[in-house]
């Protein structure tokens, strides 16, 4: 529903017997309903999806079985109950055992999402809370289209452009899917599974970067012929030479030091079951005319380019 921050006219008394046979309206069953969804997070809701089955054990809270909301006027309980979804007081989730439940929002937060979603339509909420479901994995245009039922490519691509406008969402670009844009929520991160994490800059390999950092990775070695060093060890000689701007996984420097290995370049020394940080290598020893490549290296960064 259309959220708003207007609760228009006063609030018609409309008669309900409580638990003690006192005379409710609605506004008093409405803070029934947040004083207890407040005291108990997992209230489970009306059940809009017979695929999602509540667990059993939360038939005591369950808007239908329990004791409290069973003796209350279930047509005035359900009318309040949207008013308080579309004030943004409640909100309804998936829970991960199955089913639906109402999360208690504050007044204050709702106040933040009325800020945030106010003037969206039912269509441009339900695209966002299709993108939100994927946390962190995002979707393709293609994907929005078949799991909103909206079929008008055009509708998708305004409502995508709206969403990125009012700063809700923004596209990236997987290296699964070449070229073509995902969504995901704006304050989030894409998985680097899809990324490629930081050797990739808009889904492709960057060739510069990953060069760089193998030479400044095997000036490292060379500087420790003898015993070698870690991948560890290498992450931070890569990070003190401030060269590479952003901040490399222990897994991506491992990435980086097999480049080197499966090169020749240099040699395991431990790396048997042991984490990345932890495993082992040294530079291979060659003839010093095998390191020519390496002149062209700022001295700055690479004190041996010059011995």
């Amino acid at each position: 529903s259309r959220m708003s921050a207007d609760e228009g006219p006063a609030l018609k008394k409309i008669k309900s017997e409580g638990a003690k046979g006192v005379v409710m309206d609605s506004k008093q069953v409405e803070q029934i309903l947040l004083n207890e969804c407040k005291k108990h997070p997992l209230w489970m809701a009306p059940q809009d999806n017979p695929e999602m089955p509540p667990p059993k054990e939360y038939e005591s809270h369950d808007l239908h079985t329990n004791e409290t909301f069973s003796q209350l006027d279930q047509v005035v309980l359900m009318q309040c109950l949207q008013k308080l979804l579309a004030k943004s007081r409640l909100q309804l989730v998936n829970h991960q055992a199955g089913g639906r439940i109402l999360r208690y929002i504050s007044e204050e937060q709702a106040q933040q999402q009325i800020e945030r979603f106010g003037g969206l339509s039912t269509n441009e909420l339900l695209v966002y809370q299709k993108i939100e479901e994927t946390r962190n994995k995002g979707l393709s245009n293609r994907d929005l289209k078949s799991r909103t039922g909206i079929t008008n490519q055009n509708t998708i691509k305004t409502i995508i452009e709206k969403l990125m406008k009012r700063k809700l969402i923004k596209d990236f670009t997987s290296v699964h899917t070449g070229k073509k844009k995902m969504y995901i929520l704006n304050e989030l991160e894409p998985s680097a599974e899809l990324t490629g994490g930081n050797w990739y800059t808009s889904g492709e390999l960057d060739t510069e970067m990953v060069e760089s950092s193998a030479q400044i990775a095997l000036c490292f070695f060379n500087m420790r012929q003898r015993k070698g060093g870690s991948v560890a060890e290498v992450r931070d000689f890569l990070k003190a030479k401030d060269v590479i701007k952003c901040d490399l996984t222990m897994e991506e420097v491992f990435q980086l030091v097999e480049t080197l290995l499966y090169d020749g370049q240099v040699e395991r020394v431990r790396s048997e079951n042991v984490s990345p940080g932890e495993a082992t290598f040294r530079v291979v020893n060659r003839p010093k005319v095998s390191l020519d490549h390496l002149s062209s290296i700022p001295t700055s960064i690479c004190p041996t380019a010059q011995s």
